[in-house]
């Protein structure tokens, strides 16, 4: 009898750990599983932009912006930076048989396109922390896009009104 004791005391404390080593996993498992939601809940709140993303986003909701002609394409895609909920994206083209290039910028708020200036003589330099849109130093302009209080001026380089480019709203 003291033998069947021993092995159910045995057998007693192995099913015991097992199950303590199971909570464990389980705990375990339920903390890693709770941090990968949270991680992948703060990841929807903010989609990170991309060229590639930008490129998608456009195809899908405004092919007008990327369609393609023999004589009319679509480059690339560049991030010149964010201020709040606000990401400028550009898209670069050539057009004609010279392939002269052509230069648009994307203003998304919240991974919505809310609009772009077509025709813009050059890229921005990027964004300010004050969410100011400047441009390179050699190219002067005659006002800046001030994302912080929403103004989209039209934007003429040198002075030169013919580089005037004006900004096209896409949401009221």
């Amino acid at each position: 009898m003291a033998k069947s004791t021993i092995v159910k005391n045995t057998m007693t404390r192995s099913k015991h750990n097992s199950i303590k080593k199971s909570v464990i996993k389980n705990s375990v498992n339920l903390a890693f599983g709770l941090m990968l939601s949270l991680l992948s809940v703060s990841s929807l709140a903010e989609i990170k932009l991309s060229p590639q993303w930008t490129e998608r986003y456009l195809f899908k909701n405004m092919p007008n912006l990327v369609k393609n002609s023999h004589t009319d394409h679509v480059l690339a895609f560049y991030y010149f930076g964010s201020f709040d909920d606000y990401t400028i994206m550009g898209m670069e083209r050539v057009k004609g048989d010279d392939y002269e290039p052509h230069h648009t910028i994307l203003v998304f708020k919240d991974s919505v396109l809310q609009g772009y200036y077509p025709e813009l003589l050059v890229f921005p330099g990027g964004v300010s922390e004050q969410g100011e849109v400047y441009f390179p130093a050699n190219r002067t302009v005659n006002t800046v896009i001030d994302l912080a209080n929403g103004d989209y001026p039209v934007i003429i380089f040198n002075d030169n009104p013919e580089t005037a480019s004006q900004y096209i709203p896409l949401l009221p």
